[in-house]
């Protein structure tokens, strides 16, 4: 007798992570997955796409019913903190109000799913060397209003948990690259320096490049967050990062090591973020006592993205 599957439902599927955490569900789930942009993307095989814009209460609401999810992967967000500091009304209602639509949904949804919210690094704001790592009850104290929407997304999630026994499990996600991956410091640079690869001396235009990022590939906080669906504690936070403090500039020096190439670094003052945080990195401690690590690293970002990019 072939077992039946249950049904996971991913927000904000279409975007970065949501393509990759879709693979990782796929043969474990039937997977569900929502989207909101009109544009075109690549669909995967073997999963259900419904439009699903979560700031429309209503909308989510049909999903539920017609599909009863039993878990939820809420990724959908406004998620690039430079578009929140010229809109940061669009990126309140979809990171906020999108946030509450669901978490009231599931409230009063039978079956009361598992949900695991995508938060963000960004939330914890900057710190002095001193006070690093960040650990999960470090208090909030963000730069910008992306930051600020991830706060308040938390905090939601968490009283959602306190008050109606949700089983919500808050992931918070430090600076994720890979393939498919754009506006990042990783496309940025290595998208310039596929297009020069063929030169003798390869010119990059770039913002500050002496700040500190702890970066993840995307296919490790995918199999991430699938770990916290079937090994995580409801009403508790995660960091899913590095546990690595690696300065912006290394992707430049890993180029000119692995490549052998004369790289000029152009720095434009249009590119430099006006609030942004100088250091970032995670403890990983709490996640790892549940038995997960990551298993790749900013060499694997560069190696694939370099790749992805000269096909």
């Amino acid at each position: 007798m072939v077992k039946k599957l249950k049904t996971a439902f991913i927000t904000g599927s279409e975007g970065f992570i949501g393509g990759y955490l879709s693979k990782v569900l796929l043969n474990k789930y039937k997977v569900v997955g929502g989207y909101y942009k009109k544009s075109k993307f690549k669909k995967l095989k073997g999963v259900k796409y419904v439009f699903c814009d979560v700031r429309n209460l209503d909308n989510i609401k049909k999903i539920f019913k017609k599909y009863k999810p039993s878990i939820v992967f809420h990724l959908a967000a406004k998620s690039h903190p430079f578009y929140s500091f010229t809109n940061p009304i669009e990126t309140i209602n979809t990171n906020v109000i999108g946030t509450i639509n669901l978490l009231e949904t599931c409230k009063k949804d039978k079956l009361k799913p598992k949900i695991i919210t995508a938060c963000s690094s960004g939330q914890y704001g900057s710190r002095p060397f001193s006070k690093l790592p960040m650990i999960e009850k470090n208090a909030y104290d963000p730069e910008h209003i992306y930051g600020l929407s991830k706060v308040f997304q938390d905090s939601l999630s968490k009283q959602y948990y306190k008050m109606f026994k949700l089983k919500i499990i808050r992931a918070i996600l430090f600076n994720t690259s890979g393939p498919g991956k754009k506006f990042d410091v990783f496309f940025d640079i290595c998208r310039q320096f596929s297009h020069q690869i063929n030169k003798k001396k390869i010119i990059i235009k770039c913002g500050n490049l002496n700040n500190y990022r702890d970066f993840m590939h995307v296919e490790d906080v995918a199999k991430g967050l699938f770990f916290l669906s079937q090994k995580g504690i409801p009403g508790e936070s995660y960091n899913i990062g590095s546990a690595k403090l690696i300065k912006i500039s290394k992707i430049i020096d890993l180029l000119k090591k692995k490549y052998k190439k004369n790289i000029i670094i152009k720095t434009e003052k249009n590119l430099v973020r006006k609030f942004d945080e100088k250091f970032i990195t995670a403890s990983v401690s709490k996640i790892k006592k549940l038995g997960w690590q990551p298993s790749k690293n900013i060499n694997d970002i560069i190696n694939d993205m370099i790749n992805s990019l000269s096909n």
